[in-house]
């Protein structure tokens, strides 16, 4: 199953030279995929930018949990909310 917005998004290959920077630096290094966060948001550059910070802020200092778990909380929870993953 494709992922399919229902508001307009900023494609990767958007004319808007902020909206590619913020692309390019949140992008997965193996997968090469933007996150979905930073594409929704992508209309408003510093938005996307400032969500992927703190979205990478908190998965690499939250206490508490070891990286497999963060793993699993974030797949129970993507699922719980209806995310395709």
């Amino acid at each position: 199953m494709s992922w399919v917005t229902w508001i307009g998004i900023e494609g990767e290959d958007s004319e808007n030279e902020e909206v590619r920077a913020v692309y390019d630096q949140a992008r997965d290094p193996r997968t090469k995929a933007v996150p979905d966060l930073v594409r929704l948001t992508g209309r408003t550059p510093e938005v996307a930018r400032l969500l992927h910070e703190l979205s990478i802020a908190v998965y690499r200092h939250a206490r508490g949990f070891s990286l497999r778990e963060k793993e699993i909380v974030a797949l129970l929870a993507s699922s719980y909310v209806g995310c395709v993953h």
